[in-house]
């Protein structure tokens, strides 16, 4: 009898091993989550930089957390409170003229949400004709954003094909005709990528007394930049 109730007992206990797993699997799992909602940062409202200084800090901090691979979680409910009051109007706190190339998304590249960045797109984020230089006027003069990027990008083939004086035809031809003077001289792709970028502020310090103006009285900062596709960092020039 003693050893049939040992016997009884270890079968008992075996069979209560998997159960025990699964328990001690499922507390770790809910400990986890658990930690994991404690740690999660609220990201807080929407970014509202003081200066431009603060404007351009806010945007490389951003670059930084989506290097990091650590951005901004926003709940369901912060997402539909985000989305009700972008109803109501839109408050960008910086504009980001860059290119069309779909490596890029100033949004994901920064860490911001929707209504945070006032975004015009051309290839080789040229700034040459009235409508794209209004729509820049129109992110600071009518939206009041805070600063102003224009952001290349590495490996861009707009501005390629204007360094190997390609002619592609058709309209493409007035992409590469406008970044070719910008980048005379350039001793590489990355050298004429960022000789791009500054003559595209020169540019637009030239054709729009608007932002010219604005520019000069503080109320905006004008910065060019470059996007590293490899690494996506972006760095100020």
């Amino acid at each position: 009898m003693p050893f049939e109730n040992g016997t009884t007992s270890r079968r008992h206990l075996l069979a209560a091993v998997p159960l025990l797993a699964l328990t001690a699997a499922a507390c770790s799992t809910s400990q986890e989550a658990t930690k994991q909602e404690e740690t999660k940062k609220d990201p807080g409202p929407p970014p509202r930089p003081a200066t431009p200084d603060e404007a351009v800090q806010v945007l490389m901090e951003g670059n930084k957390r989506f290097v990091d691979g650590t951005p901004q979680v926003r709940d369901t409910a912060d997402i539909k409170r985000i989305w009700t009051a972008a109803k109501a109007g839109q408050e960008p706190f910086a504009s980001i003229l860059t290119c069309a190339d779909s490596r890029l998304g100033p949004e994901l590249i920064f860490d911001q949400f929707v209504g945070d960045i006032f975004v015009v797109r051309e290839a080789g984020n040229i700034a040459d004709s009235p409508t794209n230089l209004g729509s820049l006027e129109f992110g600071q003069a009518v939206l009041k954003s805070k600063a102003l990027m224009v952001l290349g990008h590495s490996d861009c083939g707009a501005v390629n094909a204007a360094l190997d004086n390609a002619t592609p035809g058709a309209n493409i031809q007035a992409i590469v005709d406008a970044i070719k003077p910008g980048i005379a001289g350039a001793t590489d792709l990355n050298d004429a990528i960022a000789r791009n970028v500054r003559a595209v502020i020169d540019t637009i310090r030239a054709k729009s007394v608007l932002l010219r103006d604005a520019e000069a009285a503080g109320e905006v900062k004008i910065v060019g930049a470059v996007y590293d596709i490899k690494t996506a960092t972006v760095t100020l020039l």
